[in-house]
């Protein structure tokens, strides 16, 4: 009940379940927060990277140029046309 409790099953739940299942879930919830912890480590190495950075360089890079915007991508016609059929056929469309 204990590991359970820990990956946030409720008792009730924790009721209906086999001991193969409650291991599926405690494995999984295992490795959702390994992947949590590697994500937070990335985050803080690329912190520390981005503050050294700015620290050691006479002059800071811009908020924009270290965040640059995306540039939406415009279509013409034709590429819109392109798209629009290959999407036509991938969901089996028929052209007339």
């Amino acid at each position: 009940m204990a590991c359970a409790a820990r990956i946030g099953i409720s008792a009730a739940e924790w009721r209906q379940m086999t001991p193969k299942e409650l291991h599926i879930w405690a494995d999984a919830w295992l490795e959702k927060r390994q992947s949590e912890k590697r994500a937070e480590k990335v985050r803080i190495y690329n912190l520390a990277g981005l503050t050294r950075t700015m620290i050691w360089a006479r002059h800071a890079p811009s908020f924009e140029a270290v965040f640059p915007e995306p540039t939406p991508k415009v279509m013409d016609d034709n590429e819109m046309y392109k798209t629009a059929k290959a999407l036509n056929a991938l969901f089996g469309g028929k052209e007339e």
